[in-house]
């Protein structure tokens, strides 16, 4: 069946197209000041550097925390918006594969839903990272969009 190879080869992009933005902003992030430097000024841009810092280890820097600044956001943002494309065509291989299997299964939409709305959910959250807003209910709307993705994607 050739819904599933398409399953297959998707999911693989799901997994390498974050990972390479997310390292590729890493790096930036605590390597390349310059490019924040020319930006934000040699000042201003001390409060967005990380230096020193391994994030898989010491924990000291979020993905967030390295993907919101110029000219990272560059970089996160359209490989997130790829990576929801790429999750909503999975799930819709992925319903197309439980209804060639069986039929009768009543959950199968359920599946589809909380997959293509975890996909909305990382849509949301990557349009509104990097947006400054000093409002306690864009705080709370941005916490509860990531808090939704992540329960979707365990659901």
């Amino acid at each position: 069946m050739d819904q599933i190879n398409k399953a297959k080869s998707i999911s693989i992009w799901i997994f390498i197209v974050p990972f390479v933005a997310v390292n590729a902003c890493l790096i930036i992030t605590t390597q390349f000041h310059t490019f924040m430097e020319m930006y934000y000024g040699i000042n201003e841009s001390e409060q967005y550097k990380l230096d020193n810092m391994f994030p898989y280890i010491d924990g000291k820097a979020s993905i967030s925390r390295t993907a919101r600044f110029f000219p990272t956001y560059w970089i996160f943002k359209p490989a997130m918006f790829l990576t929801s494309y790429l999750l909503i065509k999975y799930w819709l291989y992925n319903k197309k594969i439980f209804n060639y299997l069986d039929r009768q299964t009543e959950n199968i939409n359920k599946f589809v839903y909380f997959g293509i709305a975890s996909a909305i959910a990382l849509t949301l959250h990557s349009i509104f990272l990097g947006i400054k807003i000093d409002n306690d209910f864009y705080k709370l709307f941005r916490r509860v969009i990531m808090f939704v993705f992540i329960i979707f994607e365990v659901v």
